[in-house]
């Protein structure tokens, strides 16, 4: 037999038995910066509570689809770390929790960077008007004067507290290729 005839039996075989060259190797998916994950909150994040350096774990929502190929799956674990707790101010200012070093697993087991996330009110639809205290400032200015001023800075703004399952969302920092 030639050397021709046997590297195209090999070749038969291998097809045959499903193991066409490159057929393990996925193919490589670019996932552009800025793709969204929506994450579930596996623990509570309370603001009068937490302190920096504490992790908080997540899990993707749904899957995170390029094209046609699934990167990230739903149910993936992620986790990211609480860098600075601002507590409650003057003039109504609520306290905001910051998350920094987020991080997802991609469908090839590597780790993906994701955008710090910021826990305020406004970020996990909790409804409290922080405009209240400004515009009681400034009604109080203009009616009562630096007594009404000051009336202003009395009120004080809220803790931030997001439950177990709530949802945030983040984005990929950096183009990344993914073997999906």
């Amino acid at each position: 037999m030639s050397v021709g005839r046997v590297s195209g039996l090999v070749l038969c075989l291998m097809l045959t038995a499903g193991l066409a060259p490159h057929a393990s190797a996925a193919p490589a998916v670019t996932v552009p910066a800025g793709t969204k994950v929506a994450l579930k909150f596996l623990r509570e994040v309370d603001s009068s509570k937490i302190k920096a350096g504490a992790t908080v774990r997540f899990s993707v929502v749904a899957d995170v689809i390029v094209g046609r190929a699934v990167v990230i799956r739903a149910g993936a674990p992620a986790r990211g770390t609480v860098t600075d707790v601002v507590q409650p101010g003057i003039f109504g200012r609520n306290a905001q929790v910051h998350m920094s070093f987020l991080e997802v697993t991609a469908v090839d087991r590597r780790p993906i960077r994701l955008t710090p996330m910021d826990i305020t009110p406004n970020s996990v639809r909790q409804v409290k008007d922080t405009g209240g205290a400004v515009g009681t400032s400034a009604v109080g200015l203009i009616l009562l004067g630096p007594v009404g001023l000051a009336a202003g800075g009395l009120i004080r703004g809220g803790h931030v507290k997001v439950g177990v399952g709530s949802i945030g969302i983040s984005a990929v920092t950096a183009t990344v290729r993914v073997r999906a």
